[in-house]
């Protein structure tokens, strides 16, 4: 599986623990340290020797996801001592191997009430009843979920929370800050109210992960030219090209996003695939557009 990022920066766990200790010196609540860990990419590792004599707590026990469990996310609390937690840090991510499976919460309560308030978030609805699980525990949609979410829902799902840190696409650290609160209000739904715009929103946030892992299969060696953040980076703007030109089918997407790695990055700026561009969006066949262009095009789109 290819996931469309870059390893984490070998100082991103230091970077944890350095800002932890400060919220521990400026704050008088005390905070319980926890590993978010997402097993759908790693079913074993919370069973693997190194683990499995660790408490964990899975979000998904006694919900209607229960029979997920082995796939779910999991509560991973850290050692108690600060002194131990550096190299717990450590351990966690060098475990999860450059996955986008894990992310590091700093709370203000113990395991079992924080699985209990973030248990209306696992599961949305659409206005129409459509439900789907919520992968907070997947590092690469997880900006995009906390982005899309009301203002109430987003200080709400973080209140108990001091800070949650992730690790960005390009392998830096990345955060949110909470309110730190031990007593949060109970939420207002049982399944977290997602409208049709934010729906669609987080929908094609996901394609190009999804176009991405399809090109994997058939034509690894383009991935591995420009990376996963610079891949992810190029396929998702001209997937927001093909959008702006009436690009619709999933074939001709996919085509695209090919070209997207495969030529110099500006190729939709050359005037011949600009002009094959506009006729697209004004309803021409995009495959018959892209087999008359000139061979200059092609030459001239060669990587450099």
């Amino acid at each position: 599986m290819y996931f469309a990022i870059d390893p984490a920066c070998p100082s991103v766990s230091a970077e944890i623990f350095e800002a932890l200790c400060a919220l521990r010196a400026h704050s008088t609540t005390p905070l319980e340290l926890f590993a978010l860990i997402d097993a759908a990419f790693d079913e074993a590792l919370l069973a693997n020797r190194r683990w499995i004599r660790q408490p964990k707590f899975s979000l998904y026990e006694h919900t209607a996801l229960h029979g997920l469990t082995a796939a779910g996310p999991h509560l991973v609390p850290a050692p108690i001592e600060p002194d131990d937690q550096p190299s717990w840090l450590r351990d966690i991510f060098a475990a999860c191997a450059g996955r986008p499976m894990l992310s590091i919460l700093a709370s203000a309560l113990p395991a079992p009430a924080l699985r209990m308030h973030l248990r209306p978030y696992l599961v949305a609805r659409t206005p129409d009843g459509m439900e789907w699980p919520v992968r907070w525990g997947d590092s690469r949609v997880l900006p995009a979920l906390l982005e899309a979410l009301e203002a109430p829902q987003r200080e709400h799902l973080l209140s108990p929370l001091q800070h949650w840190w992730s690790v960005s696409r390009s392998g830096t650290l990345t955060s949110w800050r909470g309110g730190a609160s031990p007593s949060p209000t109970p939420a207002a739904f049982d399944r977290l109210p997602v409208n049709d715009a934010v729906f669609s929103h987080l929908v094609d946030l996901a394609e190009a992960d999804a176009v991405i892992a399809d090109i994997h299969d058939t034509q690894p060696d383009l991935l591995r030219r420009h990376g996963g953040a610079a891949s992810h980076a190029r396929v998702a703007r001209h997937l927001g090209l093909a959008n702006q030109h009436g690009i619709t089918a999933a074939g001709a997407r996919q085509h695209f996003s090919v070209l997207a790695l495969c030529l110099d990055e500006d190729f939709a700026t050359h005037p011949a695939m600009r002009a094959a561009l506009e006729r697209t969006r004004a309803g021409a066949d995009y495959r018959t557009e892209i087999a008359a262009l000139p061979a200059r095009f092609w030459q001239d789109a060669a990587p450099k």
